[in-house]
């Protein structure tokens, strides 16, 4: 699997940090040869070297599942059940924010109604912040607001 160079140094520089975590993939750099590209494994305490070598540019996860030990191999099944059951957090997030925005209204922001008005608000309030909190998590995991994207039927109203 392909992955940016900033990740390739971040799974470095913690695995070089963190010692006795067992992560059951090699970072690979690509090494352009005159005569074949190849890939070598890359080791954790060569972090530094590769974040400041502007030549080093094409990085991949490679599988390495050797000697899985019980934290490893619960952190690999969450990540499963969590595909399978489609319970992520970003889900979940996802779900509350289009709770809120549904029943927030755009015609209630001009109401004279200080009740009316100061609840819609709260409830524009708390989607707005379900909205950021996912952003948040879609930009810490590298998703992309285009790669995608989610977009409300609703915006166009606004």
């Amino acid at each position: 699997m392909d992955i940016e160079k900033t990740l390739a140094t971040k799974i470095l520089k913690y695995l070089d940090e963190h010692p006795n975590f067992y992560f059951p993939f090699s970072v690979m750099h690509r090494v352009y040869a005159l005569e074949e590209d190849d890939f070598i494994k890359v080791k954790p305490d060569e972090w530094k070297k590769i974040s400041e070598d502007h030549s080093c540019q094409t990085f991949q996860i490679w599988e390495n599942l050797q000697n899985l030990d019980e934290k490893t191999l619960y952190l690999i099944l969450k990540g499963f059940l969590e595909v399978i059951i489609r319970d992520s957090l970003e889900q979940k997030i996802t779900e509350y924010a289009l709770e809120y925005r549904s029943v927030w209204s755009i015609d209630k922001c001009d109401s004279e109604d200080d009740l009316e008005y100061g609840f819609n608000e709260f409830l524009g309030g708390k989607a707005e912040g379900f909205e950021e909190s996912r952003r948040i998590i879609r930009k810490y995991y590298g998703v992309s607001d285009k790669e995608n994207a989610w977009s409300w039927p609703f915006v166009d109203e606004i």
